[in-house]
């Protein structure tokens, strides 16, 4: 009997202790949990039976939806439908990645879509598979919703309505795989980061934003979609800029290279480059001059590279964009192409003025890839030579090379210099 009574006290104290955490606290803890674990919490304590429905981020990820879809897809739109029946107050955030079939989905989307513009949606990602291939269109609602500081959009068709006059107070902007088909004019005073994964259609594409600090365009792998580098001409204040195309761009009205040279030269504030070997190609072109490129990259820090050791052209691009970033700490290269001819390449280092490079800052050197090893080890030389601040170079080379000896023998500008081949 004693035992009984000591049992419900403590059961009794363990509920109380529940019952008045902060509400702070408890929301903290839905936070960290999963729609559906967040959902039973209710049966804990009579203060906890509706704080779920209450939580200002709606999290449906791919494990819950798919396991919901995987019993019918019917059942997972009714659970959806009775979350957003429940639920109570302003959403900050809706995060719904989902795989579909049936057209209805579509339409309950849209539904749930409107719900959460309409209940002041800060932060809004969608990520919708469809194994037919169709691409789920946005509803205007999107494009109306004032509250959007951050949209992050996956295989969807990105088609404004007339009435469209942008996103005042985004702040990010993710679209992957997503589809534009008609020119397409984004005003967002307030927008500093923007990320193009595999978008196509993305030459009707115009961005309007003063304030841009990240611009990252990715794997361009549709034959006539390219970006309009033009319009980003008047972001002073860009600090990272991240061009990788996977196949070269068709645009037959506008001269590329031009373009890009003018553009690396309107950003006076970049920190981080990041350029594919298209790009180091189009440039190759302009840069490949005894003076230099048209421009100085003063306050780049990073610099990253893919490139093929195998033209020259590309080597001597490089080697100018080094001379003409003062500040330069870090730089990686990814070695492309099958030609390991070492004698072109130290002809090439030899040109004069090609060595006289400011690596006076420069701090790190990564190497990757497993083409031109010998390219590459006349190439690290010269960053073990010359670079008096250097703290570690790394090479990833195929197993069996011998370089690692010759390389770690040579006398180092920088005695903190640390050599790591793997």
């Amino acid at each position: 009997m004693n035992q009984d009574r000591v049992s419900v006290a403590v059961e009794g104290d363990i509920e109380d202790r529940i019952s008045v955490l902060p509400r702070n606290v408890i929301d903290c803890i839905l936070e960290l949990l999963s729609v559906k674990e967040a959902a039973k919490t209710c049966t804990l304590s009579k203060s906890w039976r509706y704080v779920w429905s209450e939580l200002p981020k709606m999290v449906l990820d791919y494990e819950f939806c798919d396991e919901l879809i995987d019993e019918s897809e019917s059942k997972f739109r009714e659970v959806v439908d009775g979350i957003m029946l429940l639920h109570m107050g302003k959403i900050v955030k809706f995060d719904l990645d989902v795989r579909v079939e049936d057209v209805a989905s579509y339409t309950a989307i849209d539904r749930w879509v409107l719900y959460v513009t309409r209940n002041s949606v800060k932060k809004l990602h969608l990520r919708i598979f469809n194994i037919d291939d169709r691409t789920y269109t946005l509803p205007p609602c999107v494009f109306h919703c004032s509250t959007l500081t951050q949209l992050k959009l996956a295989r969807c068709s990105f088609k404004p309505p007339g009435s469209f006059r942008g996103f005042p107070n985004l702040v990010t902007l993710r679209l992957a795989s997503v589809t534009f088909s008609e020119r397409c004019v984004i005003k967002a005073p307030r927008l500093a980061n923007l990320t193009l994964n595999c978008c196509d259609g993305m030459q009707y594409l115009n961005i309007a934003s003063p304030v841009l600090k990240s611009l990252y365009s990715l794997y361009v792998c549709y034959p006539h979609s390219y970006i309009a580098l033009n319009c980003f001409m008047n972001c002073k204040n860009l600090r990272d800029l991240g061009l990788v195309f996977s196949k070269v761009v068709d645009n037959p009205n506008h001269d590329h290279r031009s373009t890009l040279v003018k553009l690396l030269g309107s950003l006076p504030a970049l920190e981080v480059l990041l350029l594919d070997s298209l790009f180091i190609e189009l440039l190759s072109a302009d840069v490949v001059l005894s003076s230099g490129p048209p421009f100085m990259l003063n306050c780049l820090r990073k610099l990253s590279l893919s490139v093929d050791f195998g033209k020259l052209g590309h080597i001597s691009c490089v080697l100018q964009l080094i001379k003409c970033s003062p500040n330069l700490r870090e730089l990686e290269i990814t070695v492309k192409g099958t030609d390991d001819n070492v004698e072109a390449f130290v002809k090439c280092l030899k040109t004069p003025g090609c060595l006289q490079l400011p690596l006076n800052k420069l701090e790190y050197v990564s190497f990757y890839g497993f083409a031109s090893p010998n390219c590459v080890e006349v190439f690290a030389m010269l960053f073990i030579f010359q670079a008096p601040s250097l703290l570690r170079i790394f090479i990833e080379q195929p197993i069996g090379t011998k370089s690692s000896k010759e390389l770690s023998g040579l006398p180092r500008a920088s005695p903190k210099a640390e050599l790591v081949i793997s």
